[in-house]
């Protein structure tokens, strides 16, 4: 009789285990839209299905994202070039799609010689290459615009860390919605629709 009592005890506390993960996984912190994001293959989570949503996100995997964004991560991966960043390796998983957003326009190097592989990505790159993707091209050249035209438009809208700071993938997730449901510059037609992306 004991065995039973305590084989149900046991059995008790392993549910309640796994309910409170569960609890924990929907109450994060942009959960929802993270999820939204994977449901169109645009973030994906690790081998265990966790979306690390409290992980900073460098610079060589914000251009994968980036090529998913516009649907492009078969064509992105196969890109072939020259680069002059010193510090992409030329057998780096990443190098074809820096190629790929060099090309776009989409993202920069730190330097003429140095993308930055392994830094982090700071609240400002991503403003600034949300920015580029809406069509505001001229106004992320100027740093003091890529603030003002960030709060005007919403971009940041429900993110609370500082431009400077590096970005989260939660806060990363969050501020990807947000550009999505903002209008391309010169258009009535929002982001989302322009990359064919079926998210509500």
């Amino acid at each position: 009789m004991r065995r039973i009592v305590n084989s149900l005890f046991t059995l008790f506390f392993v549910i309640l285990f796994c309910l409170n993960s569960n609890v924990k996984a929907y109450t994060t912190k942009y959960y929802s839209e993270a999820k939204l994001l994977e449901k169109s293959d645009i973030i994906k989570g690790d081998t265990k299905g966790d979306l690390m949503l409290e992980e900073t996100l460098q610079r060589q995997d914000l251009v994968i994202i980036i090529a998913r964004l516009y649907s492009e991560e078969k064509r992105a991966q196969s890109m072939t070039g020259k680069l002059e960043f010193r510090d992409v390796d030329s057998k780096a998983y990443y190098r074809p799609f820096i190629i790929w957003a060099a090309e776009k326009g989409i993202m920069e190097g730190k330097s003429d010689k140095v993308f930055g592989v392994g830094d982090d990505v700071t609240v400002l790159q991503l403003e600034t290459i949300l920015l580029r993707i809406l069509g505001y091209e001229e106004e992320a050249k100027n740093s003091d615009l890529i603030v003002t035209l960030s709060d005007s438009l919403g971009l940041n809208e429900g993110v609370s860390s500082k431009n400077s700071d590096s970005i989260k993938r939660g806060e990363l997730s969050k501020m990807i919605i947000n550009a999505l449901n903002i209008e391309r510059k010169g258009s009535t037609i929002k982001l989302k629709d322009v990359l064919n992306l079926d998210i509500k």
